[in-house]
């Protein structure tokens, strides 16, 4: 497969989810759309595609033959070594905070009009709003006490980051080491980065080095669990901001540190 090939899957991947959410959605909030569903919908529906069109590109393109074993071993979904594990946490801890130190850089360019991130977009997503601790609302959805909302979301936001590392780091990557060798990862994250990620176009300096540790530990230890992992602890922040708004736990603090009294 040629690489332009893969960039067309990076690109037309992430033009869909750019389109959808920001145009897609308040185009749909006009016809009295909840914007929860919508939003999640654009983003998700695009990387879910990618499952089928993974085993297709596997079986029709390949020859290979689908079944677990053969998917598990294309793919690379092989066990983690010990001291790999090292290696994902360490990866683990610089996504998350090389995310917090770039944020003010997210801020400046999210004031650029070239830049801005949809009006309707909340904190934290949008470096623009205040976040207040614990959260009241999920795009515009009540917290408290919304079971169904946390369970429906962890479980497709779950589906959705493993459908991606199936493609962008199982399938694809492979094909990349053949090409580009040993930087083949950074190949990878910066399509997976600027192309599929390019909704997020004002945190497109802050993005990198979480988009590049993912497909860096999966060349390294060569195991597709070992980036899903990397891909998915730092997203998994957000399911215990949820969590804490669900059960309601704690005085509301903005991000400045002022405290609430809840009424």
């Amino acid at each position: 497969m040629s690489i332009w090939f893969q960039i067309l899957i990076f690109g037309i991947t992430g033009l869909l989810i750019y389109l959808g959410v920001f145009y897609g959605v308040p185009g749909l909030a006009k016809r009295g759309v909840p914007v929860v569903y919508s939003f999640f919908g654009f983003l998700w529906t695009p990387v879910i595609l990618l499952f089928p069109l993974s085993l297709y590109l596997f079986a029709a393109v390949e020859g290979g033959v689908i079944s677990v074993g053969a998917v598990a071993e294309r793919f690379r979904f092989v066990p983690i070594n010990g001291q790999d594990w090292l290696w994902i946490g360490g990866a683990v801890l610089l996504t998350v905070f090389s995310e917090q130190a770039l944020e003010p850089i997210g801020k400046y360019f999210a004031k650029k009009k070239a830049f801005a991130p949809p009006g309707y977009l909340p904190a934290p997503f949008n470096p623009l709003k205040t976040f207040t601790f614990p959260p009241r609302e999920f795009f515009g959805v009540k917290l408290k006490g919304n079971w169904k909302l946390l369970v429906l979301f962890v479980f497709f936001h779950s589906i959705a980051m493993f459908i991606e590392e199936m493609m962008w780091r199982g399938y694809l990557l492979p094909l990349q080491e053949a090409v580009f060798g040993n930087l083949a990862w950074v190949i990878n994250g910066m399509l997976w980065a600027w192309l599929v990620h390019a909704v997020l176009k004002w945190h497109f300096i802050g993005m990198i080095p979480g988009m590049l540790a993912a497909p860096f530990i999966a060349q390294h230890t060569q195991s597709t669990w070992a980036s899903f992992i990397v891909h998915a602890v730092p997203n998994a922040l957000l399911w215990v901001l949820l969590l804490v708004g669900v059960l309601d736990l704690g005085k509301k603090v903005d991000r400045g540190g002022k405290e609430e009294i809840k009424k």
